[in-house]
Formats: structure tokens, sequence, C-alpha cells
């Protein structure tokens, strides 16, 4: 049957946006769209299936901040506390010029993006951005681990004065440092403990298994951006340094991801009814966190939206391109993959894609069809 939605997944095939896609849409645990189009990869003729890891980038994010707020529910740690009491290493960081900054970014800052710790393109300032590009970060953090991280990041100038600008960026890496540091373990068996386990994401995690690699999606070849950017996501190299990346290091499948989406629309609840999350804070995640007057993440998802703990949120008001609804939230991955969640509904919608050519259209495209089901 022809739908908004096919007809967008059609129209990304043609145009050569990806070689292949998914798409789960669900409402109160009815299906309302699941699609599979296209191939895995564009230089092979498989088919794309449920099955195919995706680096899903800056999805990681949310699941992230979710596993640390399970540490705020389990009294191990502050939202309002200063990063530098559980990372000394970060506690004299400084605006340009050496100035101390006026309050030290907390957890919350973390959560919400307002730390002062951006990837470069977030920053206005010429001679503080070229400070940050030199430090040379990549998405997968390859070839550094946590330590390294950590101590080139803090010798770097805090890009505005911390909980006065939405800057989204490297925070949610400090963020995953965090929760590993408090349940001493790696980041990825901490979130397998407290989240993938539990939420039965079997096939979720920082590394990809060399037998998988022929089930990992891959972009066009036109997609230079892509394929600059997003290849050393979960491609650990034998000997080199290595740091589980909470800012964007995670490969996942749709349906493990679905799982995720679906904790969020039952407000902290799993599939299996074990609370993971209290309802307190799930509160809080899901409220507008940015002081007032600080502008949310409008390039990415259009005006009317603020920024909640480690998911945008839209408010009541504002044009957008995205016709989110109220109390919505929402974040997606530069390699391509794209999530929504409306608690209030029960409503869920993922696409997964190798794109990062024509990402932004296609996930304000996807939205849009999504809503005329």
């Amino acid at each position: 049957m022809t739908t908004a939605i096919t007809n967008l997944l059609d129209h990304q095939l043609a145009a050569r946006h990806c070689p292949g896609a998914l798409v789960h849409i669900e409402r109160d645990g009815q299906v309302l769209a699941r699609h599979a189009v296209g191939r895995i990869r564009p230089d092979d003729t498989a088919a794309m299936h449920a099955g195919v890891r995706f680096r899903i980038a800056s999805l990681t994010k949310p699941m992230v901040t979710l596993a640390a707020l399970m540490l705020v529910d389990e009294g191990a740690l502050d939202l309002d506390a200063p990063v530098a009491e559980l990372l000394p290493v970060l506690r004299d960081l400084r605006r340009p010029g050496g100035v101390p900054p006026r309050a030290a970014p907390t957890v919350r800052d973390l959560m919400r993006h307002t730390s002062g710790l951006p990837y470069p393109f977030e920053i206005t300032d010429d001679s503080t951005r070229a400070a940050w590009v030199q430090a040379a970060f990549t998405p997968a953090m390859s070839g550094l681990d946590a330590p390294a991280f950590l101590a080139r990041l803090a010798g770097l100038p805090l890009a505005a004065e911390p909980g006065t600008a939405f800057q989204y960026g490297y925070s949610t890496d400090v963020l995953g440092c965090i929760v590993a540091q408090l349940d001493g373990q790696p980041l990825g068996q901490a979130l397998r403990q407290r989240l993938f386990d539990p939420l039965g994401m079997q096939h979720t995690g920082f590394q990809i298994a060399a037998d998988e690699h022929a089930q990992l999606a891959v972009a066009h070849a036109e997609d230079s951006g892509w394929h600059a950017t997003i290849p050393p996501i979960g491609q650990r190299q034998a000997g080199q340094p290595w740091m589980d990346s909470g800012g964007g290091g995670l490969v996942s499948t749709l349906d493990d991801t679905l799982a995720f989406a679906r904790l969020l629309a039952a407000g902290g609840v799993a599939a299996n009814g074990q609370r993971l999350l209290s309802q307190r804070l799930f509160d809080e995640l899901a409220r507008n966190q940015l002081p007032a007057g600080v502008a949310g993440p409008a390039s990415y998802c259009g005006p009317g939206f603020g920024f909640g703990l480690g998911l945008a949120v839209r408010h009541d008001w504002g044009p957008a391109a995205m016709p989110c609804t109220a109390g919505e939230l929402c974040w997606s991955g530069i390699s391509g993959t794209a999530m929504f969640v409306q608690p209030r509904t029960q409503w869920v919608a993922l696409l997964f894609s190798a794109n990062m050519a024509s990402r932004m259209m296609a996930r304000m495209e996807f939205r849009r069809a999504a809503g005329r089901l």
C-alpha cells in the first residue's frame, strides 16, 4: 500500500540518499508502519532487514544519560554536583584568556549541553574554535582512552559560561566517563548491566564483531562526509587506546533501539513491567531544562524545541519543520538515524539509514510522514 512513508522511502532510494532504510512506527503497542527497503551496502545485493547493525552515533547520548539518571535514583550521583567533584582532572577549566568561569559545570549541564564543552562547529569565536579543532577529537574517539580524552579536554577553553548556552558537544562523553567511574567498569559493561540486558538489547555495544561486518549498514560512496566520519565507530584497533564514546560510539539494531524508545514512551518502565527510572527523574528528563532565555536546539530540530536531559523536548509553541506534539522527545544521529517518542500516547517512530548528506531533510520529512498515519 502506498503511504507517505513508502513514498518517502522510495524517494530516498531513487535519489541515492541511502542504499537502504528501516522504519518502525507504533502507537500504544499497535504497529502503524514497519518497512525494510533497499540494500545493506551499496556494493552488495544483500537486502536490508531488521537485523542489520547501524552505527547510531548520537542516539548513544540518551542511552548514556538514562544510565546516569539511574545512578541519581540510587543516590550515587547528584544532578547539581560540579563535574570536577567526580572528575578532578577537570577542576581547572577556564574561559578564554585563563579567566575562571562564574560557576563550574555540573552534571545537569552535561545532560542538557550547557557545560561549555561543545563540538567545534558550535563555537563562534575563531580563536576558541581553533583550539578545539586542534584537539582533533573524532566521533569514535579513536586512538584515545578516557584518561587521555579528559586530560586533553582539561586544557581547552570553555566555549561559554556553564549554564548559559546550549552548545551541543562532548558533554555526554564526559558523562559516560562519570558513569564508568561510579559503576567501576567500562561504560559498555555499565550500559549492558543497566539497560541492554534488562531491555533485551542483545545486539548493541561499542564494538562490532568481525562476523557482523557484512551486516553493517554503509552509505553510498558519494556520501563523502559519512565515509570520512562514521566508519571508525565500533572498530577497535588492536594495540591502540580505546574509549567507549558516550557521545556517539554505539552500534545497534532497529529493534534494540525500539526497546529503548519503548522504555521512554512508557515513562521509564520496561516491557516486562520493571521500572528502570523513577517517575520523578523521568519527569526531569522529559521537561525543558534550559534556563529562561537560553535558546534550544533549533538548528537540529527547528524552532519550538527545548532540551531535557539527553533529548530534545517539544514546547507547546513555535513553528518547526518537524510537526512534533507538545511533550514529544526526539534526537538523532549524524549517521542517519532518528528517534521520536511521545510518552502521552506511547507513540514511537524510528528511521534507520546510512545517510549523512541529507539526514536533516530525511528526518524532518520522516516525522511529517509519520504524523499522517
